[in-house]
């Protein structure tokens, strides 16, 4: 096909029975640009964002450590080809990093973030966490700071992280996992298109009892949400893989390595108490992502960023 110049491979195929797609590849944005995010608006429009990192001079002491200051940028780009072609990046005023997009049934755009202390616009002592919504495809954005000081039993200086989307029910409410180092994790609930929101169900993960007061990254941070044909959530997990079972006839990877963190499932009937399972997955990988396609089948896709090259986002 005229202009499809490259390959995607097609590993173990089942449906396919072939071993590799063709595909064609639009570079968008700058070298540099980080953790991008595409959404599909109802109008067909498709939006991407990344975020931009720039040392900006000068140190702020953090947990003992003098560490450069920076500004982290949200960038925003758009296509109305199907993604051949893009403009942008716009360069969005919000606070935060690793922007990800969760577009609601009526059109409504949200992107959780994190704003880390050595970007210089964080004055609060910790990682923050936003929630930017926008109706009108995002070209206007409120944000939505959620405190740590709101959560009990929160540490002053302690990370706060958001599940990486927003799920929208089948009753049209939304859930969001907010939590904390520490082991503090809730869930907060919208009922006005995730205007406003409430702090609802404290949550408890099977497997982390009893070592909460050791976990230094909140387990709501990053997670992947999503609700069950049968009503009950599901979370996918990226957990550090020295505080999680090892995988069944494996011996976890030696060291301290983030790379090596890996994905698990949650699941939980009544939104407070999380059973754990293995997912399937493997050392090193991370970043999911679910979407559902037409036949109702899911698809997930997800990186692997150690370990089993060749690295790079894997999908099944």
């Amino acid at each position: 096909m005229e202009g499809w110049n490259d390959r995607v491979e097609v590993v173990n195929p089942k449906r396919l029975k072939v071993d590799s797609l063709p595909a064609q590849r639009v570079p968008v944005g700058s070298p540099g640009d980080y953790k991008p995010c595409v959404a599909l608006l109802p109008d067909g429009e498709l939006l991407l964002t990344a975020f931009r990192t720039t040392e900006v001079g000068g140190t702020r002491n953090i947990r003992g450590y003098e560490v450069p200051l920076v500004r982290e940028d949200v960038l925003l780009f758009r296509s109305r080809d199907g993604g051949l072609t893009w403009s942008g990046p716009e360069v969005l005023d919000l606070p935060g990093r690793e922007p990800y997009f969760t577009v609601l049934s009526d059109g409504t755009v949200l992107m959780t973030v994190h704003h880390l202390i050595q970007d210089v616009r964080n004055e609060a002592g910790y990682v923050q966490t936003y929630l930017h919504r926008s109706a009108d495809g995002g070209r206007t954005w409120t944000t939505i700071r959620f405190p740590g000081e709101d959560l009990p039993g929160w540490r002053p200086g302690w990370t706060t992280c958001s599940s990486r989307n927003v799920l929208e029910l089948r009753d049209g409410s939304l859930v969001l996992g907010l939590g904390t180092e520490g082991g503090i994790n809730y869930l907060y609930r919208s009922y006005d298109r995730g205007a406003t929101w409430e702090r609802a169900e404290e949550c408890r993960f099977d497997v982390y009892e009893g070592m909460e007061e050791e976990l230094n990254s909140p387990v709501w941070g990053e997670a992947v949400l999503w609700e069950a044909g049968n009503g009950d959530l599901l979370a996918i997990h990226r957990g550090d893989c020295r505080k999680l079972p090892p995988i069944p006839g494996t011996e976890r990877p030696d060291g301290h390595w983030d790379h090596h963190d890996r994905m698990v499932l949650f699941r939980s009937s009544d939104g407070r108490f999380w059973r754990y399972s293995e997912l399937g997955s493997y050392y090193g990988e991370m970043y999911p992502a679910i979407l559902k396609l037409r036949d109702g089948r899911l698809l997930l896709t997800f990186t692997v960023r150690d370990l089993r090259p060749p690295l790079g986002v894997r999908a099944v």
